[in-house]
């Protein structure tokens, strides 16, 4: 799913702000005449100076034929491609990569990076691969004229959206948190939804209270704001269907085997998310299908489907497609490795790649992040900024030293390795899983972290590493928006400072324990004291 990443959009004639606003509800505007009239839709895309002058910057390479993987370093960095969500979610980089990047494709590939996907969408048929009869970007309710048939509500994460039998969002309901197919939905009354919604409203999903949503006050200089608006979506019971693909002449996991992998990855989930996240696999389905295409077959397995769960998992056919890839609520693998689960799942929920750049030359590895899952290599987890976006720490658990360093101090920050995300001990109280350092004049931070108490056998990542991540604060974000760039990595025991965009870094102390490990000592770390200034 795209991000809401506009400003602003014209809804059904009245102003209603988006990402970087607080939504204000539209007055319910019944139809003037016929359906056609009733489930149209208009948005208008506000697109900033800067983010026009990026694209300026992207058409020059465009037009010289040098918008290409062999040039994707150089034109991310000459056009700020970081500094822009709606660039830099992944979507623009696969394009590139799939040579989809040149002056004829140009126009529409410039309209999809600016393109908002709407909160809600409303199909004429209960597969949700059909006619798209209505269309919805911010909360509010919205009329459906009688006879228009909508059977398939698209629902975005983070939403929830009440149908009503009756017009101006009154009478007989039911209210859904995921894609709904109104074949098998039914009002409160026990009657069918299909075809007999008239109206519907669309709500934020409220989050409960808990010490990982919490709010920062002006008294507290040093707490870390959490501006992730789906909260309430992510951190529950995740209703999950896994769907077997299969193709004559290919090989495809068994369900047995799709289920037990969907397992595994909802086993770390509790972990990592502190028993926030669960798992109720709701059905399990094999399609049959009849295309050796990649596209053509998620095509048919979707209709086939008809799914309404939370996510839905579909494992393809063995060589049928090159990668594996994530929708808005689904994901397509092609194998059964649990860092692809992992990786699209975090799609899902919201995270974009993990890159890294190199400090001396400023060349950018894409998805060379091997903190995270949503890099391309093998890793434990996922990245501090990552998790904190998830709300998966506490208000503790981070320190924001702005007050301290943008005023000419110097910050000391006691940091314990992030290694599964378990809580702090109360023998860990001054420590912190992360300094945060807010950059001034963006939406931008640093996160300064360390991933890893120990080396293991997953990659190279030396226990004690400090890593310093870029990461967008995302006010309002939707979609996969969380993207990560590590700025600068270095060892506990270095004697330098290290400058990551204008920030210095420097351990000064560290807390590590020998081990033997094959005949080799291996140093466990508990913690790593950084100093940060200007």
């Amino acid at each position: 799913m795209r991000k809401l990443s506009m400003t602003g959009v014209l809804l059904c004639g009245a102003w209603v702000a988006g990402c970087n606003g607080a939504e204000q509800e539209p007055s319910v505007q019944e139809p003037s005449a016929g359906a056609e009239a009733a489930v149209a839709s208009t948005r208008q895309a506000v697109v900033s100076p800067e983010l026009e002058a990026a694209l300026t910057c992207i058409e020059t390479y465009v037009v010289a034929g040098t918008c290409d993987w062999e040039h994707w370093s150089e034109l991310y960095d000459a056009c700020d491609v970081s500094a822009h969500p709606e660039l830099d979610d992944g979507h623009f980089l696969e394009e590139v990569q799939s040579d989809n990047c040149t002056v004829v494709s140009w126009p529409a590939l410039r309209a999809q990076l600016l393109s908002t996907t709407p909160l809600v969408r409303v199909y004429d048929s209960c597969d949700g691969d059909s006619e798209v009869l209505h269309s919805a970007s911010a909360n509010g309710c919205y009329p459906l004229a009688q006879g228009v048939g909508a059977s398939f509500f698209e629902v975005a994460i983070g939403k929830s959206v009440t149908l009503y039998a009756g017009a101006g969002c009154a009478g007989d309901s039911v209210t859904v948190e995921t894609d709904a197919n109104l074949c098998e939905t039914t009002f409160a009354s026990g009657a069918s939804a299909n075809d007999a919604v008239r109206s519907y409203r669309i709500q934020d999903v409220g989050a409960p209270a808990s010490p990982y949503r919490y709010t920062c006050s002006a008294s507290e200089p040093a707490c870390v704001e959490n501006d992730n608006s789906r909260l309430g979506s992510i951190n529950k019971k995740h209703t999950v269907k896994v769907v077997r693909v299969t193709y004559a002449g290919r090989t495809t996991p068994s369900l047995a085997t799709i289920r037990n992998n969907v397992r595994g990855l909802y086993d770390f989930f509790d972990v990592a998310s502190r028993g926030q996240v669960s798992l109720e696999i709701v059905a399990s389905q094999t399609v049959d299908v009849t295309s050796a295409n990649c596209a053509t077959a998620k095509s048919q397995a979707v209709k086939k489907a008809k799914s309404s769960a939370f996510l839905t998992v579909y494992s393809m056919p063995s060589g049928m497609c090159s990668t594996s890839n994530a929708g808005s609520r689904s994901v397509y693998l092609k194998g059964g490795l649990f860092r692809d689960y992992a990786h699209e799942v975090g799609h899902v929920l919201g995270l974009a790649h993990g890159n890294t750049r190199n400090p001396t030359t400023g060349e950018i590895n894409h998805y060379g992040d091997s903190s995270t899952f949503m890099g391309s290599n093998a890793s434990d987890n996922y990245n501090l900024p990552q998790l904190h976006w998830l709300g998966w720490t506490k208000k503790e658990e981070l320190q924001k030293v702005n007050s301290v360093v943008d005023t000419g101090g110097t910050a000391l920050v006691k940091l314990r390795p992030v290694g599964g995300n378990t809580e702090l001990t109360s023998e860990q109280s001054d420590h912190r899983l992360g300094a945060v350092w807010d950059i001034p004049g963006t939406d931008q931070r640093l996160f300064i972290a360390v991933p890893k108490p120990r080396l293991n056998n997953t990659n190279q990542i030396e226990g004690g590493t400090v890593m310093v991540y870029r990461a967008p604060r995302c006010v309002g974000c939707m979609g996969m928006s969380m993207g990560t760039m590590v700025m600068a990595r270095f060892a506990a025991t270095t004697v330098n400072e290290h400058e990551a965009h204008g920030l210095y870094v420097k351990p000064v102390a560290y807390e590590r324990t020998p081990v033997q490990v094959d005949g080799k000592t291996v140093y466990v770390y508990s913690s790593v004291t950084v100093s940060i200034r200007r």
